[in-house]
């Protein structure tokens, strides 16, 4: 059971620093669609929650199977995670520990801040 524990701890703290980055866009869509939380907060989608911690924590989708076998209520998936509380709850008071940087080295970023030009590559469209 630690085991399940400890990966569930990194699932929360991924999903957290998923949301941290990505909050504004995730309160544009929490402010249509979201689900409440036994704390009285909000959440995003329970779909949602699952296809973002299961690309950022490849080892999920291994047991995403045997769950969804046992029960396909994308909601009860969330609980038995512990991915059923507000973020911005979260995030807001201080109560979450020490998360991964989500912008630390080996990550690439999708967008670079300049354009840059290769001068080996001949100008588009030819002539």
């Amino acid at each position: 059971m630690a085991f399940f524990e400890n990966f569930t701890s990194v699932i929360r703290d991924k999903w957290l620093d998923y949301f941290r980055a990505n909050r504004t866009w995730l309160e544009v869509q929490m402010a249509t669609t979201s689900v409440r939380t036994p704390e009285g907060g909000r959440r995003p989608s329970s779909f949602l929650i699952l296809g973002v911690v299961n690309a950022l924590e490849p080892k999920l989708s291994n047991l995403m199977v045997p769950f969804y076998q046992l029960n396909s209520d994308e909601d009860a998936l969330i609980d038995v995670l512990g991915l059923n509380f507000d973020p911005e709850a979260v995030l807001d008071n201080g109560e979450v520990g020490k998360t991964i940087d989500a912008s630390s080295e080996g990550n690439t970023p999708l967008l670079e801040s300049e354009p840059s030009i290769d001068k080996d590559v001949d100008a588009w469209p030819p002539s």
